[in-house]
């Protein structure tokens, strides 16, 4: 037998030992950690969505590295290791796919797609695209009032004070201790491209005007300043040449932002669909993320107190994480976005004509194309014009020999353009024919200089023929302009048929404000080819040779830096 004795000790052991068990917790109790004087923030954008939710291309058909279902993957991969990271968006968000614009023109009884996964996936703040605008203010405020996280403008001024139709400047969050104050601002060049009913009750301030007065206040108030902004970079820091080309004004005002107004530490940005990261300007992280969820855009702050118990900035960085073949897709977001998916596969899979023989886009830019030639005489069919005015918005559509389907028809118009028709006179179309010539490069290509191939803006006319001529400068390019047969008479007055885009201006086309309408479409442009296909059947198999370039050695050399960047694009 032990003696008695032995047990006392045994237990006074015991004793002892939860008695200092309590001592440490209330010593942790009554003074933190050294950690709580140092964290580290995560903060996680994307930009550019264009209601892109499965990892599929729709015009294609066929799979593709992006969409929100992958980026759902490497969000939950950050959250793992950083459970409190914030997740951003800088707009351009419910327009872009044909399951977007289905969900947002022909089934409105459903939540809208790109908005129920965004709330899936806790998004903390999305700045406004101006692409939120394109299906008018009814389609706006329906999305806006399903998400579950604020739309935020700080350089809108509006008529709404509260509500579904208010965008708040900006907000704070408390993170680990930490106020991060969340301010947006979106592209001010709303007006120039979307009519006016489109965004009645709001005026847009240039970006740099509005952070002025906005950013101080908010900088009192916050530890850690954020801009979410869909707007391009501007100039590129490092040669100071133009990066993002602007159409007007203040567009693209990332770099300005930083450079000009003080108390920002982070800006995300978008509009432009190119990706940045880790790029200082004025001590401010500048960082966009791929368009269409390509790519994750990813910042880490660190953040220490000061002697006076101030937060203040220890260091910043920031990555892009791109979706790959090896990211899989989310199969809760998946789940999400299957009955959209299917319902809008069912859609596209609808047939309406049939092709003689395959038709590309790759050249229907700089060249007359039967594709083109096809919008052409939908829009004059839909319109009764006398000339129409269009262009390719999308080299890469493919119409297949055989069946035609609203798939391969809804590649040719990828935008929710609506059709107008203005009254002009010959002298006006011509200048609108010069400015269009204006983006194909001069012949020869200047010494120093590379081959630029024009973009969408470089519009073709069907009711008109015409010669380009690259040897001359910008504003005499145009020759032989002929209407029926006969060259066309300056004092003429024809009835022109544009987009919605055009009309305020977009482009450049500066000859289209302003005149008198007489003729304006409800349902986009898409649709009345669509229904065109429908009626008629009938697809162009040769271009109606009503335009071309000249020299044919500057065609030539135009369509090799085509096939050139088409292979690069493909890599």
């Amino acid at each position: 037998m032990k003696p008695r004795h032995s047990f006392s000790v045994v237990l006074l052991a015991v004793i002892s030992f939860c008695f200092a068990a309590v001592l440490l917790v209330l010593r942790a109790v009554a003074s933190p950690p050294q950690s709580t004087n140092r964290v580290t923030l995560t903060l996680l954008s994307t930009t550019d969505i264009h209601g892109h939710l499965e990892p599929w291309d729709y015009y294609a058909n066929k799979p593709a590295d992006l969409g929100l279902a992958k980026i759902a993957t490497l969000v939950e991969e950050v959250r793992a290791e950083a459970p409190h990271a914030l997740l951003l968006d800088c707009g351009d968000t419910i327009q872009g796919t044909p399951l977007a614009d289905y969900f947002a023109e022909k089934d409105t009884s459903k939540p809208n797609p790109t908005i129920a996964a965004f709330n899936a996936l806790r998004y903390d703040a999305m700045a406004v695209g101006n692409h939120e605008f394109n299906f008018g203010l009814p389609v706006l405020w329906k999305a806006k009032g399903e998400s579950r996280f604020p739309w935020l403008a700080a350089n809108i001024r509006q008529t709404y004070t509260q509500g579904v139709r208010f965008f708040q400047p900006y907000i704070i969050k408390d993170v680990d201790g930490v106020r991060v104050g969340i301010v947006g601002f979106v592209t001010p060049g709303i007006p120039r491209w979307e009519v006016p009913d489109h965004y009645h009750g709001y005026e847009f301030e240039q970006i740099v005007d509005a952070a002025r007065k906005v950013i101080p206040d908010l900088r009192r108030q916050v530890d850690l300043l954020v801009v979410i902004m869909h707007s391009g970079l501007g100039r590129d820091p490092i040669t100071d040449t133009q990066r993002d080309a602007d159409e007007i004004s203040g567009e693209n005002a990332a770099l300005a932002l930083a450079e000009q107004v003080p108390g920002i530490d982070l800006i995300f940005f978008g509009h432009t669909h190119l990706e940045l990261s880790e790029t200082f300007v004025n001590g401010v992280l500048l960082t966009q993320a791929k368009n269409w969820g390509q790519s994750l855009a990813r910042a880490d702050v660190v953040m220490s107190r000061d002697e006076l118990g101030r937060w203040r900035v220890e260091s910043k960085h920031s990555q892009t994480l791109p979706v790959t073949p090896l990211v899989p897709a989310d199969p809760a977001i998946m789940k999400l976005a299957e009955p959209y998916h299917e319902a809008v596969q069912k859609y596209l899979d609808t047939p309406l004509a049939t092709s003689a023989s395959e038709l590309t886009g790759q050249y229907a830019r700089y060249e007359d194309s039967p594709l083109v030639d096809l919008i052409h005489a939908a829009q004059l069919d839909a319109s009764h014009a006398d000339v129409s005015m269009a262009t390719m918005f999308n080299p890469s559509a493919r119409i297949p020999a055989g069946s035609l389907t609203i798939r391969q028809a809804a590649s040719l118009y990828v935008y929710e353009n609506t059709l107008y028709v203005v009254e002009m006179t010959g002298a006006q179309l011509k200048d609108a024919l010069e400015h269009a010539a204006g983006f194909f490069p001069a012949w020869p290509v200047p010494a120093g200089q590379t081959l630029q191939l024009p973009g969408y803006n470089a519009d073709s006319a069907a009711g008109v023929s015409y010669v380009i001529d690259l040897t001359q400068p910008v504003g005499r390019r145009i020759r032989d302009l002929q209407f029926h047969g006969q060259p066309l008479d300056p004092a003429k007055k024809l009835r022109v048929a544009i987009n919605n885009y055009r009309y305020t201006g977009g482009g450049g086309y500066q000859v289209y404000k302003g005149l008198p309408t007489v003729y304006q479409s409800s349902a986009p442009i898409r649709d009345l080819l669509i229904a065109y296909l429908q009626r008629t059947r009938q697809i162009p198999q040769v271009p109606n040779g009503n335009w071309k370039i000249v020299p044919p050695e500057a065609l030539d050399a135009i369509k090799k830096a085509a096939d050139a960047d088409l292979r690069d694009h493909s890599r």
